[in-house]
């Protein structure tokens, strides 16, 4: 039997010992063994601890659907990444954008877009400072106490854009008496990983603590044409410093200041197929194959290892550069401020500034041309964050959260692009005597979003408590967007300055440098006829800069009841409604139509569910059911350009809807065994939307799936621990991850007639896979030191995470192979 069906048969036979034994359940922490999470309850399953409403509490006492990890469970299986995090906690996926950007969808919601300034679906918070922008969030899983994963709506306490839900780091604070530690990691690929800490007490009223991170690697993705270079070297930086100053006892601050470096090179991607395009009005139809250049006909696929990619060594814009490289940056200081109003409850501020800087270069093609490659995006980001709140007396019978927060955000973002070896320049070559290579867009934005919120808990009886929360934001996005192009002699501005002047009837001028080159014509409209300006600045076929202001509010809320049937059996209700906010695209744009923003998306989720604790704290079950209505849900597609053929647009899809459920089964029979098993169902369709799929053809996508989202997840992982000595224990611990089948883009189940692959596997389609992790190693009794040999993905299988077209390709991005190294820690107290 194959490894994958062994993991199929796996995962059912798990599912049904779970019904046949048990009859209750809902959501506890994935890894509930991870014993920096939990305090220590006998042989017992110990208490999880989170911040679902902003204030500590036993997970098992709160109403949400929520997956915990400990620092110390994150060290033991070295999950250095929120994409190791991903690949443990059933719903959460995360996809591998071709820029690097990373994309996260839980439960089905998610937004798949990879400008930096694109606002998120599942919110991402250190300390409950935000992160607001992914592509922040990259290295920030280091030295922590916990990290939580919240499911579902959350925006009554985490803001507008947390529609899928929002996961918190929760770092590790300074102590009050002497600590330090360091850990050494040696593995596959000269990976070589150091990362240490030291806290303490400064005086009677200030303590502080140092952490910092070092990455290192070789390349592990091999070229195919190259067979001796490498690409995926690794060189990454994390810093943090906190420092806790309590002058008195009511009054408390949290200085962080954090940061990182990247200067790694990004994944290229794997060649898997050609795609020719739809044509547009412009250009007459022409047989498959035609205006190739031989170097993409010569190109052969990648072989289907996870190794194999390819990328380009040079440029045409910028000659002699390897294409994917990075040399990218954040820091972020913040301060918190916690004062006691009395016994009455406590006053927090929270303040934050953050700042990013991108340079960076992809290969998005797979091949060692320039068939679609991004060899220099720059960026920045700066945000500023405050927020100010109220929570009384958590032992109040009422407890209650109210305040509000104001961001401002600066995101400018420059992509230059090189398609040399596309289709594009030999046919536009030949038809116009313009034949295309680069691009270069621009897209500068401000945003600024305030809000004010209030949650109140209220227990009714002993053993009934009542919620509800509310928020009311208002977000306004200002967006300035310029395609110009950046060499001559300016083919692209040439020719659409072309298309433009044919559109008005006026004598054709030639590309002035710097000109913005997008048309004033609505492409969607254009595909019946018609043409209809998009903006009302420039003449129709006018030519320029599209600039505008996205104004929206909303209001997000949530109501719900746990009810205690047991001391140790919860169950719970919730109804909730949350917002993410709309986004400009960052894309190639002949026409002004493309950079029309996407306006808010909404999700309306209902869910139900139980928690139990049962067999003397020996077994805990958890099951949540939930259905979600999402409007609006924001997502990158195609529309056939009049120009171009088929292009990425960002559209509103009207209606979808996602069922499904999550159960959990954690079991400690004895003080040395801790077992945890989850299974995810999910059912993700699109209820209403008509478009074109990734090779242009026209589609009814109603009742098709939501991209990657699996119908079927398992997790199931086990950790033993057993004293060979007074003073030396032998644990190990194993873990097996499976994932159903999905699609990168709508529609990708089917291989569009555009495609010309080398079987006729789907080429859209994110197979499913199992992927099982290894650790066993030795630590002496008071866990000071600890030494183990780790694998990641043993049976070395074959993966992908995510499927992009491109102007005359497809290509895939494939999940690391095997890796296994030793790894050493030693804590001084």
């Amino acid at each position: 039997m194959s490894m994958r069906r062994k993991c199929q048969f796996s995962g059912v036979a798990l599912v049904a010992l779970m019904w046949s034994g048990i009859a209750v359940a809902q959501d506890a922490p994935t890894a509930a063994e991870a014993s920096g999470a939990a305090t220590s309850a006998g042989s017992g399953i110990g208490e999880i601890v989170v911040t679902a409403n902003k204030r500590e509490q036993n997970l098992n006492d709160v109403g949400v659907t929520a997956a915990v990890m400990g620092g110390d469970a994150l060290k033991q299986q070295n999950l250095s990444s929120l994409s190791d995090v991903a690949s443990r906690v059933p719903s959460l996926s995360y996809a591998a954008a071709p820029n690097g950007t990373p994309v996260y969808t839980l439960r089905g919601v998610g937004f798949y877009e990879t400008s930096i300034g694109a606002y998120p679906s599942v919110s991402i918070y250190v300390d409950e400072i935000p992160l607001s922008f992914p592509v922040l969030t990259t290295h920030s899983t280091f030295d922590l106490e916990r990290l939580e994963v919240l499911k579902g709506p959350q925006g009554t306490l985490f803001g507008q854009n947390a529609t899928g839900g929002a996961i918190n780091y929760i770092a590790a604070k300074p102590t009050d008496t002497f600590r330090a530690g360091a850990t050494v990691t040696y593995g596959r690929f000269n990976q070589v990983d150091a990362e240490g800490y030291v806290s303490g007490p400064i005086t009677d009223t200030l303590k502080a603590r140092v952490a910092g991170r070092a990455e290192f690697g070789d390349g592990w993705q091999v070229s195919t044409t190259r067979p001796g270079d490498r690409n995926g070297k690794v060189e990454n930086y994390m810093g943090r410093l906190q420092v806790v100053w309590e002058p008195v006892s009511s009054l408390r601050f949290l200085l962080n200041v954090n940061g990182w470096k990247d200067k790694s090179e990004t994944q290229a991607g794997q060649y898997i197929a050609q795609q020719f395009q739809n044509e547009g009005l412009a250009i007459p139809p022409n047989p498959v194959g035609s205006w190739r250049d031989p170097a993409i006909l010569a190109t052969p696929f990648s072989a289907n290892d996870p190794r194999a990619a390819d990328w380009s060594n040079s440029s045409t814009l910028f000659p002699g550069q390897k294409v994917p490289f990075a040399d990218n940056d954040m820091i972020q200081a913040s301060l918190r401020a916690d004062l006691d109003v009395g016994d009455f409850g406590t006053l927090t501020s929270l303040t934050a500034y953050t700042r990013f800087n991108e340079r960076q270069g992809n290969d998005s093609d797979g091949m060692a041309i320039n068939a679609l490659d991004v060899p220099l995006t720059l960026g920045r980001i700066e945000t500023v964050y405050q927020e100010l709140r109220f929570a009384n007396n958590p032992h109040n019978p009422f407890r209650f959260v109210l305040g509000g927060n104001y961001e401002w955000d600066k995101v400018d973002q420059q992509v230059n692009i090189d398609y040399f070896n596309s289709s594009a320049r030999i046919g536009f070559g030949d038809l116009f005597g313009f034949p295309l290579s680069v691009d270069t867009i621009t897209n500068n934005q401000r945003m600024r979003n305030y809000a004010f919120f209030g949650n109140v808990e209220y227990d009714v009886i002993e053993n009934l408590t009542l919620k509800a929360g509310i928020r009311y934001t208002n977000a306004r996005d200002k967006a300035n967007i310029c395609q110009s192009d950046p060499r001559a002699p300016y083919n692209l501005g040439n020719i659409l300055k072309y298309f433009g002047a044919q559109y008005q009837g006026i004598p054709f001028q030639r590309y002035i440098p710097g000109e913005c080159v997008s048309i004033n014509v609505d492409s969607v409209a254009a595909q019946n006829g018609q043409f209809v300006p998009v903006v009302d600045y420039l003449p129709f076929g006018g030519i320029g800069d599209y600039h505008s202001t996205l104004a929206e509010d909303n209001v997000s809320w949530r109501v719900g009841a746990d009810y205690k049937l047991t001391p140790g059996t919860l169950l719970y209700v919730n109804v909730s409604k949350g917002y993410k906010a709309g986004s400009f695209p960052s894309i190639t744009g002949s026409t002004l139509n493309q950079y029309v923003p996407v306006h808010q998306e909404s999700v309306l989720a209902y869910e139900g569910g139980i928690k139990a604790t049962l067999l003397d704290r020996t077994l805990q079950v958890n099951l949540a059911g939930f259905y979600y209505d999402y409007r609006d849900k924001q997502l990158r597609t195609k529309l056939l350009d009049p120009t171009f053929g088929q292009l990425d647009v960002l559209q509103n899809i009207p209606k979808s809807s996602i069922k499904g459920f999550e159960l959990e089964l954690t079991a400690r029979p004895s003080n040395h065994l801790t077992v945890n098993a989850a299974y995810t169902y999910l059912d993700a369709r699109i209820d209403k939307f008509k478009g074109f799929n990734a090779g242009g053809d026209p589609e009814d996508f109603a009742g098709t799936a939501i991209p990657y989202t699996p119908k079927h997840q398992v997790s199931v992982s086990a950790n033993y621990n057993q004293p060979v000595t007074s003073s030396l224990n032998m644990f190990l611990g194993a873990t097996i991850n499976y994932r159903s089948k999905t699609i990168a883009t709508l529609g990708g189940d089917v291989n569009p007639s555009t495609v010309i692959a080398a079987s006729t596997n789907c080429v859209y389609c994110i197979n499913d896979y199992a992927v099982i992790d290894a650790q066993i190693g030795i630590e002496d009794t008071d866990k000071r030191w600890r030494a183990f040999i780790w694998g990641k993905n043993i049976g070395n299988a074959y993966y992908w995470t995510n499927v992009v077209s491109g102007y005359d390709t497809v290509s895939r991005f494939a999940g690391r192979p095997a890796t296994y190294g030793v790894t050493l820690s030693y804590d001084f107290r």
